[in-house]
């Protein structure tokens, strides 16, 4: 079948996502709530912009949304002007957001009586990967369904993994999030105490480079670390807040513990209570730095 796609939410990630999209060919329809984000898009691809969710679901019949929780996705589909609208049976309906598994699961069950496909698959990687289309993504959903529309992920991604029925998608996301976030408290405490024992901070963060310690992570994150005000916010800390919440959540569902979770969430609300929830996830470092050192967690 001829895919016509469209994208709703063209934050950092989704607008990278969604040009990648019009340059693979595709007929693409994009819609944010902040027109000004998809006419800049459309400035310089092939790219419609839609004036609303309804109309994306009246020319498109695979509709992907990325979007920063759950309240924005509900509202894209049952909101004024939402997707529900004009959802012809058939479309797949794919979130590619973090918004967790059981906003997939109420999605699905409100679309179901329109016999429409849904999946969740949601991204892992920098911003740098996005651009390249090289993103790592975990869908959940009916394999059948996920081969249909796999050239639509093809053009945004490099590593395509169905990890389960629907649900699990977002679940593996929680998953991967809950280790970079470890990975960014723990990057951030082992720069703060090489600094304050005397180790200029570039020089401890190019041993990090080249040692164990060196995973992706750290280096696509190795500017927001070193230069934490001179870089555009990758992923903001209140961001990173919600998903944690999510991740405590899913951990009290299926009875995981997770201790480590637990304490990065903590020192994340600490630092958006100094002032720090707009700047990016490695602003923990900055946090750590210069709110008094008095050893508490």
């Amino acid at each position: 079948m001829g895919l016509t796609v469209g994208f709703l939410g063209l934050g950092n990630m989704g607008a990278l996502m969604a040009a990648n999209l019009a340059r693979a060919g595709f007929g693409l329809w994009v819609y944010n709530r902040t027109r000004a984000k998809a006419e800049a898009l459309a400035a310089h691809t092939s790219a419609l912009v839609a004036s609303s969710p309804a109309q994306v679901a009246s020319q498109c019949n695979v509709v992907l949304t990325m979007v920063a929780d759950a309240a924005a996705l509900h509202q894209l589909y049952f909101g004024p002007e939402g997707v529900i609208q004009h959802l012809s049976a058939g479309t797949f309906c794919i979130d590619m957001s973090t918004v967790g598994p059981q906003a997939v699961q109420e999605l699905n069950n409100r679309l179901r009586p329109y016999q429409i496909r849904v999946l969740d698959a949601p991204v892992s990687g920098s911003l740098a990967l996005a651009r390249d289309a090289k993103l790592t993504i975990m869908v959940g959903g009916d394999p059948a369904d996920l081969a249909v529309i796999r050239p639509v992920l093809e053009a945004m991604g490099s590593r395509i993994f169905h990890v389960g029925p629907l649900g699990a998608g977002a679940a593996m996301k929680l998953a991967v999030n809950s280790v970079i976030y470890g990975l960014n408290q723990a990057v951030a405490e082992g720069l703060v105490l090489a600094e304050l024992s005397g180790v200029a901070r570039d020089v401890a963060y190019e041993l990090f480079e080249n040692s164990a310690a060196a995973a992706p992570f750290v280096h696509y994150r190795k500017d927001a670390f070193l230069r934490q005000h001179e870089v555009p916010v990758g992923f903001s800390l209140e961001l990173a807040n919600k998903d944690l919440g999510l991740i405590e959540d899913l951990a009290s569902a299926v009875h995981a513990r997770m201790p480590q979770s637990e304490i990065n969430r903590k020192t994340i609300e600490r630092a958006i209570k100094e002032g720090h929830g707009q700047q990016d996830v490695t602003a923990v470092a900055e946090h750590l730095r210069y709110s008094g050192n008095d050893g508490s967690v």
